[in-house]
């Protein structure tokens, strides 16, 4: 499973958001795959996903999204989707 933040250095809330995404590659390390996107350069990733706002968190599960969690949401929102996703 992955868990891929698309973000932009510019963004505020995407910067309020990168110490979360750490917390997270962190505490699922060798359970999921944790990555940032910048989208300022990696746009065509955007087009693929149809990334019209950010922050966003997609997590693919078996090369399909399954869940996509849309601005920025305290961290326990993240684990418990994880979480449900893993057990």
């Amino acid at each position: 499973m992955t868990n891929v933040d698309l973000s932009a250095n510019h963004d505020l809330p995407c910067r309020a958001l990168a110490p979360t995404i750490s917390l997270l590659a962190d505490r699922y390390n060798g359970k999921v795959i944790v990555c940032k996107v910048n989208l300022d350069r990696a746009p065509a990733i955007a087009r693929k996903y149809g990334v019209m706002a950010i922050p966003k968190v997609l997590i693919i599960k078996d090369g399909k999204e399954v869940k996509r969690l849309v601005e920025l949401w305290p961290e326990n929102e993240y684990t418990d989707q994880l979480d449900e996703l893993i057990h």
